[in-house]
């Protein structure tokens, strides 16, 4: 009698590709001040300390209010909350488009900012319609939506040049409203599990030191890749003295690799562990950091964040593989704790590089606060992995 072959569950690929098109175009959005800070203030004559706020303000929005965002859509569905975020983001953007002083762009930048909360509805959108077995899997393919910084980086300069930077801001807009009557058209949630749980179930995961690990590593791994992908086009036009065209194409092949890098962080954690998949991505991001102090050439610089990136995607997948696995009834909520510490890195590590910078008058150590943060989530994740390792048998004899 022949044994029976158990097949592998199926991912749930519309819940896939809507999830992961939609939030790709949102993530594209959120980092737009990237490219277009440098146009905003030489016409609007803001001193670069604005300049450097102003791109980390939509980070910090968009991070700050994960959480809330996160208990939200544990109590009204990922639909709903989804579409409202991306038409709350296409008004600001056209509100952006139109400011003529500090304050406008202020105010429209934190409430733009908001659009980067999109990624936790859509990571409980694609955990709830995904077997268990494959979760890592479908939330690697979803991170992958990162791809959308590459969509900024190379091609907003283009726009830049062709529209400036007030029709590129009606164009993101135009772009966010078609995406938010989308998903409400193509998605729907899953169908519920049980009776709703209680504002004090949704908020307990808070009091849980894993949720707090888990922060760490996501603000060594996203908030990175998020502070890197708002300076490596300054990076790369102050150090080398390239093109804002060609700082963008550079600077596109470290957000696109690191976001599919992702898809494989997910599938090599769901085969080797998320702890394994994690402390390695970490160590290999940490060396490739470290060795951009140096201030090398410009292709080992790009090689170097090559690498990065991909260590960073990898490190991103695996450490949002716990998220279910540690707690499977509170994904959103947890997410977005998660998403939040991760989105504060990506909010700090700009504006500490930029002190570091006026500081010390180099460019390349900007990259120290991120190489320390690498090395604190590595010591952290080995020192949890070594505690909670069994003790081998000859051992607890002997003793």
């Amino acid at each position: 009698m022949k044994a029976s072959i158990e097949r592998p569950a199926e991912l749930p690929l519309k819940a896939l590709a809507v999830n992961t098109g939609a939030f790709s175009l949102c993530f594209a959005a959120w980092v737009m001040f990237g490219p277009s800070a440098r146009l905003i203030a030489q016409e609007l004559q803001i001193d670069p300390a604005q300049a450097a706020l102003l791109k980390s303000l939509p980070i910090l929005t968009g991070s700050l209010m994960r959480i809330p965002i996160g208990i939200l859509t544990d109590r009204l569905g990922a639909r709903r909350v989804f579409t409202a975020l991306a038409a709350l983001a296409a008004v600001a953007a056209v509100g952006l488009a139109l400011s003529s002083g500090w304050a406008q762009l202020l105010a429209g930048a934190l409430a733009f900012g908001m659009i980067g909360t999109t990624f936790v509805p859509g990571v409980q959108s694609v955990s709830s319609w995904t077997p268990a077995s494959r979760q890592g899997y479908a939330l690697g393919i979803f991170g992958a939506g990162n791809v959308g910084t590459a969509l900024t980086a190379f091609g907003m300069p283009l726009l830049l040049e062709s529209l400036g930077w007030r029709g590129t801001f009606c164009c993101y807009g135009v772009v966010l409203a078609l995406t938010s009557v989308g998903y409400w058209l193509l998605m729907r949630d899953a169908p519920a599990k049980g009776p709703a749980r209680s504002q004090l179930d949704l908020l307990r995961p808070l009091a849980d030191a894993r949720t707090w690990r888990l922060g760490l590593y996501y603000m060594a791994t996203f908030g990175t890749f998020v502070g890197a992908t708002l300076l490596l086009s300054d990076i790369y036009i102050d150090a080398y003295g390239v093109s804002l065209r060609s700082a963008g194409f550079i600077a596109a092949t470290f957000t696109f690799s690191s976001s599919i890098a992702r898809i494989w962080g997910g599938k090599f954690s769901d085969r080797f562990g998320a702890s394994t998949v994690l402390r390695i991505s970490l160590a290999v991001s940490l060396v490739a950091l470290a060795l951009l102090l140096a201030g090398p050439v410009l292709p080992i610089t790009a090689l170097l964040f090559f690498v990065a990136g991909v260590a960073m995607g990898i490190g991103m997948a695996a450490t949002m593989r716990y998220v279910p696995e540690y707690f499977p009834e509170s994904v959103g909520a947890v997410g977005g704790i998660v998403g939040a510490l991760g989105g504060l890195g990506g909010f700090a590590l700009p504006l500490v590089a930029v002190w570091i910078k006026a500081g010390t008058g180099s460019v390349f150590l900007q990259a120290f606060p991120v190489v320390v943060l690498a090395a604190a989530a590595l010591a952290v994740e080995s020192a949890v992995t070594f505690r909670a390792a069994p003790v081998p048998a000859r051992l607890e004899a002997e003793a």
